[in-house]
């Protein structure tokens, strides 16, 4: 009796190949695909072409004289190269306290953005609170500014001369016999109210030895493999396992560093070296950015409030919980949904706030309140360093996408909540 064998290449009625099925889908989506092919045209010409641009002169010697067409020479990452080792023929250039006093002024702002947009709104959000949206109206206002009047109304506000922050302590003065200082040069003195220095490498070491100790402790306990599927888990193995490496080569660098007496030039002292005795003018320019920054959290804060059920916390009175547990566990589990989002954008913009620093202070006295951004701007408006700024902006790129994977993963911002 004669057989029919099936040949590996024979497929079972009904079975559609792999580009049947592409062929299907493309079918099947093509509306979809025709509505959106303007925005993508448009953003392909607009955003990728000069995107892929700048990362092909980020490899080049590009400067002024090459903007007429002239061939620029290829170094490689040479421009990455001095951008990191502080190399750049540019004045009061060092990448280590620029990227420090960069993420410490991150860190300080959204602190307070948050704190004080969610008190507020907290305030605001009382039973018995009279002209509450009028309130709501006025708060809003400084975020509502375009931010280039609100750096320009600020920059006058702390001149030396006839500055309305100097000008309100002299009123002061006369009305209540105070002593307070009249003509403060805010924006240009160097001079630095406190300074830490000293002692940041004892903190770092602190720091990094608690850290490692949970981090370690965690992975000890938890492994490094998912539980789910058993296999080898990306975000222990990058975000644990690598964290603890860099927070146990942090601390014994570190240490080694107080034990022989190197502290003023340890990499921590380096590292923090604005940050941990910034100028007067930072001061000024973070008092500007708090009050520019926290409305917009007050907004996101309210609407999360206002979407918590009464009978929740009503139910908590009656079990006798205190103010105080009702905010842990009612208040804040049901409005981190909206504030974590809103927290990692707040992070973004303050990271790259050009407007407040560019036009208060301009990175002044002395580039000591730079940003990552404006020293990006300053190596094309004032150097003409056109590759070197390419690659500058690349690494900001860069830290930003680690800062914001490692605060995804802490937060776990985009995981569904059930």
């Amino acid at each position: 009796m004669a057989t029919i064998t099936q040949t590996p290449t024979d497929r079972p009625s009904g079975e559609m190949t792999l580009w049947d099925s592409l062929r299907k889908g493309l079918r099947q989506s093509g509306l979809p695909w025709l509505f959106i092919l303007p925005s993508a045209v448009a953003m392909f010409v607009i955003t990728f072409i000069p995107q892929a641009y700048q990362i092909w002169i980020s490899f080049r010697d590009f400067k002024a004289a090459n903007l007429g067409g002239a061939p620029a020479e290829w170094i490689g990452f040479l421009n990455f190269q001095e951008i990191l080792t502080g190399q750049l023929n540019v004045p009061q250039y060092n990448f280590l306290p620029l990227l420090g006093f960069n993420i410490v002024w991150t860190f300080i702002n959204v602190f307070f953005h948050v704190a004080l947009g969610l008190a507020i709104a907290i305030a605001l959000n009382g039973k018995f609170v009279l002209f509450r949206r009028a309130y709501r109206a006025i708060f809003v206002i400084p975020w509502a500014l375009p931010a280039y009047i609100t750096g320009l109304i600020w920059n006058n506000m702390w001149q030396e001369n006839s500055g309305g922050i100097n000008l309100l302590f002299d009123s002061l003065n006369k009305s209540l016999g105070t002593s307070l200082p009249t003509r403060t040069a805010w924006l240009t003195t160097l001079d630095r109210p406190v300074d830490f220095r000293t002692g940041i490498p004892y903190v770092v070491v602190i720091g990094c030895a608690i850290l490692a100790f949970f981090v370690g402790r965690y992975l000890l306990k938890n492994g490094l493999t998912d539980k789910e599927t058993g296999k080898l888990s990306f975000d222990k193995s990058v975000f644990g396992l690598g964290g603890l490496i860099l927070l146990v080569l942090s601390f014994l660098a570190t240490g080694y560093d107080i034990l022989t007496g190197n502290v003023a030039n340890s990499t921590a002292s380096l590292f923090f070296e604005r940050a941990g005795a910034p100028v007067l003018a930072f001061y000024s320019v973070l008092i500007a950015n708090i009050w520019l920054g926290w409305p917009f959290m007050m907004v996101v804060a309210t609407g999360a409030l206002t979407s918590i059920p009464p009978d929740l916390y009503e139910a908590a009175d009656v079990d006798g919980a205190s103010k105080w547990t009702q905010f842990w566990k009612i208040t804040v589990p049901m409005i981190r949904p909206a504030m974590v989002p809103a927290i990692m954008l707040g992070t973004i913009w303050t990271f790259n706030q050009f407007n407040v620093i560019f036009f208060i202070t301009a990175g002044g006295p002395r580039s000591q309140t730079d940003l990552l951004i404006t020293q990006a701007y300053k190596l094309i408006a004032q150097e003409q360093l056109y590759g070197a700024a390419a690659a500058f902006s690349l690494v900001v790129f860069f830290i930003l996408l680690i800062i914001t994977l490692i605060q995804n993963r802490i937060t776990r911002a985009t995981e569904a909540a059930y």
